[in-house]
């Protein structure tokens, strides 16, 4: 059951991209986020302002959710084409990997930022859940997709996420 479950929410996800695909084969660059104070005083508007330079843009975050549910979606296709079952270990490989691209959005502060750094909250939880494809059901999770939908879409990239 659960698998079906799963397989009928992932091929909702095989829709995804769109937007300007001009840029897809390129990589985000990876961001190590804010820089850290060392002296533990507030951040400077000029600490504040390098650390927002360091962030991903919104385009960014967006194309590498794009990136993500895109390998996701292959993934799943390649492994039911070869007639095998999506396992629950595959499901939480795919979670983490796309929980490790979306970590492009960390240390940023838009709409899209905090979308996809609560939606990386729910894919790390979904992850390590005895059953992903359960733990992908919950409102939380939902939630956090098509909020990262939302703000995706508000900034020209469809990702067809929830």
């Amino acid at each position: 059951m659960a698998s079906t479950v799963f397989c009928a929410s992932a091929l909702a996800l095989s829709a995804c991209g769109g937007g300007d695909d001009s840029n897809t084969g390129a990589s985000a660059p990876a961001t190590s986020g804010a820089p850290v104070a060392t002296t533990g005083a507030p951040a400077t508007s000029e600490a504040r302002a390098a650390a927002a330079a360091a962030a991903a843009s919104d385009k960014e975050i967006c194309d590498a959710a794009v990136r993500a549910t895109t390998a996701f979606t292959k993934k799943l296709t390649e492994t039911l084409q070869a007639g095998k079952e999506f396992s629950n270990a595959d499901v939480q490989a795919a979670w983490t990997a796309m929980a490790t691209e979306l970590a492009v959005a960390e240390g940023g502060d838009s709409a899209v930022a905090k979308a996809a750094q609560t939606l990386t909250a729910e894919l790390k939880t979904a992850a390590a859940a005895p059953d992903p494809t359960v733990a992908e059901e919950s409102p939380a999770y939902q939630k956090a997709g098509a909020d990262l939908d939302a703000a995706c879409k508000a900034v020209g990239v469809d990702i067809n996420f929830s």
